[in-house]
């Protein structure tokens, strides 16, 4: 009896060892993202392939961030700014100011990828 009883017990800690445990992904998240950056950018609007359209409004401006070891960088410092998510892929920029088209090009996005543009 000493044995079975053994054997059970040795069964269930077995199978209590053995149960399904569900895992979390954490990672970083590869967002692909487009900086615009000019010295007025508030009123522009802003087009993105078919999909996507923008009036740019001052609480839509990226502050600047200061960079490596508080370095400054004085030619974007003073520029408006503004960080949008893209989707992968060639992807159609437009940019226009009072009905005017500035910029109106094509690029193409990998997974990941920070493009940048200076609008004039």
């Amino acid at each position: 009896m000493n044995r079975m009883t053994l054997v059970v017990l040795l069964g269930f800690f077995l199978v209590a060892c053995g149960a399904p445990v569900q895992r979390k992904s954490v990672g970083l998240e590869e967002s692909t993202m487009l900086v615009l950056r000019s010295e007025v950018l508030v009123g522009s609007t802003i087009t993105i392939g078919e999909s996507f359209r923008k009036v740019v409004n001052e609480s839509d401006l990226t502050p600047y961030e200061i960079g490596v070891l508080g370095a400054k960088d004085r030619e974007n410092e003073n520029l408006e700014t503004i960080t949008l998510k893209v989707d992968e892929g060639s992807q159609r920029i437009t940019v226009q100011k009072n009905s005017q088209v500035v910029v109106d090009k094509t690029m193409y996005f990998s997974k990941g990828q920070t493009r940048e543009i200076r609008v004039p």
